[in-house]
């Protein structure tokens, strides 16, 4: 798809439209649906934050896979915000057994990043698809230090979500705001997904079977393909992207515990350079992420 001058691109994978907006005094890259114009926020009184991406391959018969785990969400619990973990569950150890291994928490999506980026080990994970040490999947002994080396780098793109659910309909309607805060190469995508937290299943583990464990961040499927669609080909500053996305909530999935999570890449190397989620249904403790 081409960029065109008037800064119109129509995906139909999920309807997003974007087109040049002057009524405001920054210009707008805005999704419109119909005449929806009650979306215009301005991502500069936004505060610019880096959030991190940690990608953590797992299965639930991988019993090395909890302790990776609990460094994870550790670490997420330290830099409070700006580091969201992301439970993919594909490959060998997440193949489903019987009795109350019988779960299946396999998604398309995890399944092709996991074969794409050629996961060969578990627990390893991913940290915004980055390089470490000649190494895109890295260990779990080794997220602490490859996290800490990138947590506090300067956001190269500002992000806001927006989410309103309809209980009957189990629909979320997602704002995602886009503004790239420098000028870059390249394509870039955005990919949105469906997470869950707080499932209570059968996770083997180094000792024993614990047969009420807590799963968190549970990828549960890509909105809008396995790696998305394109944002843009011609990174604008000046932009502000907008794309207005309806997700289907999956009648197994408890709703109050599912969160829209949505990330901008660079399409060649795959690389995140910004990561926001928002819970479907708002929670009076929940803090602006």
């Amino acid at each position: 798809m081409k960029f065109v001058k008037a800064f119109l691109i129509i995906i139909p994978l999920v309807g997003l439209f974007f087109s040049s907006c002057d009524k405001i005094q920054a210009p707008y890259a805005l999704a419109k649906h119909g005449n929806i114009i009650d979306t215009l926020i301005d991502l500069d009184t936004i505060i610019q934050v880096k959030r991190v991406l940690l990608e953590d391959y797992t299965g639930h018969t991988c019993q090395n896979c909890p302790a990776a785990a609990a460094i994870a969400h550790n670490q997420e619990a330290i830099y409070h915000g700006k580091l969201i973990v992301l439970a993919v569950h594909a490959g060998y150890y997440a193949i489903p057994g019987t009795g109350e291994f019988a779960v299946d928490f396999r998604t398309t999506a995890g399944e092709q990043w996991n074969t794409d980026f050629q996961v060969l080990a578990y627990p390893s994970g991913m940290i915004d698809r980055k390089v470490f040490n000649g190494n895109q999947v890295v260990g779990s002994a080794e997220w602490i230090t490859d996290i800490a080396s990138i947590i506090n780098q300067a956001p190269a793109l500002n992000m806001l979500m927006v989410n309103s659910y309809d209980s009957t309909s189990r629909t979320v309607r997602s704002l995602i705001y886009s503004k790239f805060l420098q000028s870059l190469t390249g394509t870039y995508n955005i990919t949105v997904c469906v997470m869950e937290d707080n499932i209570i299943s059968a996770q083997d583990s180094s000792n024993t079977i614990i047969h009420d464990y807590n799963f968190r961040g549970v990828l549960r499927g890509a909105v809008n393909g396995t790696y998305g669609e394109t944002l843009t080909t011609v990174v604008d500053p000046s932009l502000c992207y907008l794309g207005k996305f309806s997700i289907s909530i999956n009648s197994a999935w408890v709703a109050q515990n599912c969160w829209i999570l949505a990330f901008v890449s660079n399409s060649s190397t795959k690389e995140i350079l910004q990561v926001i989620k928002q819970r479907v249904i708002p929670q009076n403790t929940d803090k602006k992420k």
